[in-house]
């Protein structure tokens, strides 16, 4: 399904391409990534929720699943009304720069109020992923990308304006993620789509923040180092400088998200290890890291082989996506793929707390290289700058801490 998701996503970038123009489809691609710079995904409430369902207590699991909405519905609603509030404010031609345009506020407020209404309906994929499910999950974003797909037509048959097509992606994650709160309210047997949408129960909740607040940090602030990618490019290229990098993510998208839903069962996996013995094993660790750099390096091939050509003819030809950004972004797939059986494994609040620290600073070396080599070396140079920071600030103190004999004595 993840093939068939990535397959939609490409033709719909093609469609964009095909009835905007490149200068349109890097306005969108650019709106498109704002939503990333603001938060990501589930706040790092996600988390929590894994972590509860290893405790196999039905209430500790409810009063998370409801903390956790309160949380996500207050923020959807904080970032909705802000979107819409600097869309109405004309800000906008300052934060897009070369990309600014009549089109880009009512876009940026369509993404906002989208973006906002997803943050809650988000949490069915992590209920799903503590059912042990998360196949689930990944088939009904395929479905999503689908309906996203089935938007983009519509918009090219009949000519719309950007807005919609930068509505398309949210309009299906907000539709996989009400699909996945029903799937999963149907194995609790309880109505979970209302228990998120209309958190008001009065019992006690439970803390959340433990685990959802080291994990929001990680996520925002990987979201801001590499959305920021964009948004760089923006400031110091021209427009098809934006459409070429977005036509290479678009590839590396797919490949990444298919590289993260294998490594999520390991996520419940090591939580409940961790409940009878809290030595790492680090024997597992390192056949998990093998085989998932030896999965890493397969994608990675297949994007630099493969890439340049579909991504140019994603864009019509209109411009040229080289071997030399296909590469970036699989030094970027690999990294991330080395580290993530350790990731997994550092997903108790101390573990959490570590990775934060560092990706913390892996955003700040991100976006200070990220500049200069964008002026230099065009699109392939924010990508080269995240791999790089990733790989030094956290995948080698992360695996540090496991393997090593100092992290061994700690």
């Amino acid at each position: 399904m993840l093939v068939l998701g990535g397959a939609a996503t490409l033709l719909s970038a093609r469609s964009v391409v095909e009835t905007l123009g490149i200068a349109g489809y890097a306005l969108v691609a650019l709106v498109s990534t704002l939503p990333t710079l603001l938060a990501v995904c589930d706040l790092g409430v996600g988390a929590a929720v894994i972590d509860a369902f290893s405790s196999r207590d039905r209430e500790h699991m409810l009063r998370t699943i409801t903390a956790g909405a309160r949380t996500l519905l207050c923020a959807g609603s904080a970032i909705a009304v802000c979107g819409v509030l600097t869309a109405a404010s004309g800000a906008t031609d300052s934060l897009l720069d070369s990309a600014s345009g009549a089109d880009v506020a009512p876009c940026i407020a369509v993404v906002a109020v989208l973006f906002g209404c997803s943050l809650p309906l988000s949490l069915g994929g992590s209920v799903l992923a503590g059912l042990g499910r998360y196949h689930f999950a990944v088939l009904l974003q395929g479905a999503g990308t689908l309906l996203a797909l089935t938007v983009v037509l519509l918009g090219a048959a009949y000519d719309a304006p950007p807005a919609v097509f930068v509505a398309s992606v949210l309009v299906g994650q907000c539709a996989a993620g009400a699909a996945s709160l029903l799937l999963a309210g149907r194995m609790l047997r309880l109505r979970l789509l209302r228990v998120v949408l209309f958190p008001l129960r009065r019992s006690p909740g439970t803390r959340i923040m433990q685990l959802a607040g080291p994990m929001a940090v990680i996520k925002v602030t990987s979201a801001v180092a590499y959305g920021a990618d964009r948004l760089v490019l923006s400031s110091v290229a021209p427009p098809v400088a934006v459409a070429v990098y977005s036509a290479g993510a678009q590839l590396y998208a797919p490949a990444s998200a298919l590289v993260a839903a294998a490594a999520l069962p390991l996520w419940r996996m090591f939580s409940r290890h961790r409940r009878t013995s809290p030595q790492a094993p680090r024997r597992q660790l390192l056949q998990l890291t093998a085989y998932f750099t030896a999965g890493g390096l397969v994608i990675s091939v297949l994007l630099v082989t493969a890439g340049p050509t579909v991504a140019s003819w994603m864009l019509h030809d209109r411009a040229a996506v080289g071997p030399g950004l296909m590469a970036a972004f699989s030094a970027l797939l690999l990294t991330h793929a080395v580290n993530y059986p350790v990731a997994m494994w550092f997903s108790d609040p101390a573990g959490l707390r570590f990775q934060a620290v560092r990706a913390v600073l892996m955003a700040v070396v991100n976006l200070a290289v990220s500049i200069p080599l964008a002026y230099f070396m065009g699109p392939a140079g924010p990508v080269l700058a995240s791999a790089g920071a990733h790989f030094l600030c956290v995948t080698v103190p992360c695996h540090r801490r496991v393997f090593s004999r100092r992290g061994r004595a700690a």
